[in-house]
C-alpha cells in the first residue's frame, strides 16, 4: 500500500500529480531542480489544442483534460490564466481549401466541434493577419492557458493539501533495493518513499540513463518571441498552414499535397516552421516557432531561428511588422516515437509520467491518473496505449518528427 511518494519535476505534470495525490491523503514530496514550471511549462505558447489530437488515448485525455480546467478554476486556491475562445489553422492558398474541407469533415466525424471559416470570419478573429487569407479550420473546444500560472495554482493547491514542494533539489540517480526503486539521490542527500514518480519532461532520458534505464524520449525545441503588450486583437490560438504537415491527420487525407504546405522560410532557414500566434491576457502576443531536435536539453534561442520567426510572421501577420519585441526564449518539449507519453509503473516502485508533447491538454488529467495509479484505483482512462512495455523506436537527435 502506498502512503508516501516522491515526485521528480515541478512542471504541469508534476504539480498536478502532487495536487491530486495529496488530495487523496498521500504523503507527497515534490522535487524540482530549478523553480516550479522552469521547463516546458513556462516556455510554451499555452495552446490547449484538441484540434489535431489523434483518435484514441490522445483525444480522450485531451477532452477530459480540457473539461478538467473548468473544475480546477473552481477548486484551486489561486486563479490562473485561461481563455476558451477556440483555435484555428488558417490557409492562404485556394489549392489548400479542399484539404482543409476534408480535414474538418474528418474531425467532425471524430466528435470534435469543428467548422470551416471563410476569409471575413478569420479576419474578425485574428486582426493582424494577411488580407488574402482564404479560410481556416476552427475548433471551438481549443483554449489557451498561461501554463506558468496553472503550475503556480496547482503548486498552491498541493501545498494547501499538505504536500511538500521543494525547489533547487537536483535528482541525480534512482536508488534501488532488491529490484525495487525505494528513493532518489539528490544534491541534498538521499530521500526515500514507497513510490517514486518521474515527471521530469525533457530531462527524463538523461535521468533514466544515469540509473541504467533506457527511455526513448526525445526533445523538440521551439523558439518564441513575445511582443510588448498590445490592444486585444487575436482571440483564438492560431497556427499557420505550415503546421498541417506536422500531423498525420492532414498527411493521410486523400487530397494531401506536401508541396502546398512548405514555405520559402523553411527552405532558406533549414527549420520546419510551426507558425503560431497567441495573445495573452496582458496583451503580449507570442509568435513562433522554428522547430529542431537537439541531442540534449538546449534552452537558448538562435539568431537564425529568431530571423525565421521574424520573416515568417512579417509575411503572414503584416499588422505586427512594427511592434516592439519584449523578449525571446526557447523551450524544449519531450516526445516519444508514437507521440503519446509513458504513463505506467515501469519497474516496481517507479511510475513514469513523461513524453507529453501535448502537455497543456493532457497534463492535469495525467496528474489525476497518476494519483489513481498510486492509490490502486481504476484509472478514468484506459492506459493501454501509454504502457511502458509497448514498442517504441529509438529517438534520433536532429531528425525531424511528424505527429
Amino acid at each position: 500500500m502506498t502512503s508516501s511518494v516522491l515526485i521528480i519535476g515541478g512542471g504541469l505534470i508534476g504539480t498536478s500529480s502532487a495536487y491530486f495525490s495529496a488530495r487523496l491523503g498521500l504523503n507527497v514530496t515534490l522535487l524540482e531542480q530549478k523553480t516550479m514550471g522552469f521547463g516546458a511549462s513556462s516556455r510554451n505558447a499555452g495552446f490547449v489544442w484538441l484540434h489535431c489530437r489523434n483518435p484514441g488515448w490522445a483525444l480522450d485525455i485531451s477532452k477530459k483534460g480540457r473539461a478538467l480546467y473548468d473544475e480546477l478554476r473552481n477548486d484551486l486556491p489561486i486563479p490562473f490564466e485561461f481563455r476558451a475562445e477556440g483555435g484555428l489553422i488558417y490557409f492562404h492558398d485556394e489549392r489548400q481549401a479542399p484539404i482543409f474541407k476534408e480535414f474538418v469533415a474528418a474531425r467532425q466525424a471524430d466528435g470534435l466541434d469543428m467548422s470551416l471559416l471563410e476569409t471575413k470570419e478569420v479576419r474578425d478573429l485574428v486582426g493582424p493577419i494577411r488580407e488574402d487569407v482564404v479560410g481556416a479550420s476552427y475548433c471551438a473546444e481549443d483554449a489557451q492557458i498561461n501554463t506558468a500560472t496553472v503550475v503556480a495554482a496547482l503548486a498552491a493547491g498541493a501545498r494547501a493539501e499538505g504536500a511538500d514542494l521543494r525547489e533547487g533539489v537536483t535528482v541525480s540517480k534512482l536508488i534501488f533495493s532488491g529490484g525495487r526503486v525505494i528513493g532518489v539521490e539528490t544534491n541534498e542527500g538521499n530521500l526515500f518513499a514507497d513510490k517514486v514518480v518521474v515527471a521530469s519532461g525533457a530531462w527524463t532520458e538523461k535521468l533514466m540513463r544515469a540509473s541504467n534505464l533506457v527511455v526513448p524520449i526525445g526533445r523538440e525545441r521551439l523558439q518564441v518571441m513575445a511582443t510588448k503588450p498590445l490592444p486585444m486583437q487575436i482571440k483564438p490560438v492560431v497556427y499557420g498552414p505550415t503546421a498541417a504537415k506536422s500531423y498525420g491527420l492532414f498527411r493521410n487525407l486523400p487530397s494531401w499535397d506536401d508541396e502546398l504546405f512548405r514555405s520559402r522560410i523553411e527552405e532558406e532557414s533549414g527549420y520546419e516552421m510551426l507558425t503560431l500566434a497567441a495573445q495573452r491576457a496582458n496583451g503580449e502576443i507570442l509568435i513562433g516557432c522554428p522547430m529542431d531536435y537537439p541531442s540534449e536539453v538546449d534552452l537558448f534561442p538562435t539568431l537564425d531561428g529568431l530571423k525565421a520567426i521574424a520573416d515568417d510572421i512579417i509575411g503572414d501577420f503584416p499588422g505586427l511588422r512594427k511592434v516592439g519585441i519584449d523578449r525571446v526564449w526557447a523551450g524544449v518539449l519531450p516526445f516519444t516515437s508514437d507521440l503519446v507519453p509513458v504513463v505506467d509503473e515501469i519497474t516496481p516502485g517507479l511510475i513514469m509520467a513523461a513524453g507529453h508533447v501535448f502537455g497543456n491538454s493532457s497534463g492535469p488529467m495525467t496528474g489525476k491518473l497518476i494519483s489513481q495509479l498510486l492509490t490502486e484505483t481504476e484509472p478514468e482512462i484506459d492506459l493501454t496505449e501509454v504502457r511502458w512495455n509497448r514498442q517504441l523506436d529509438p529517438v534520433i537527435p536532429g531528425a525531424t518528427v511528424h505527429w
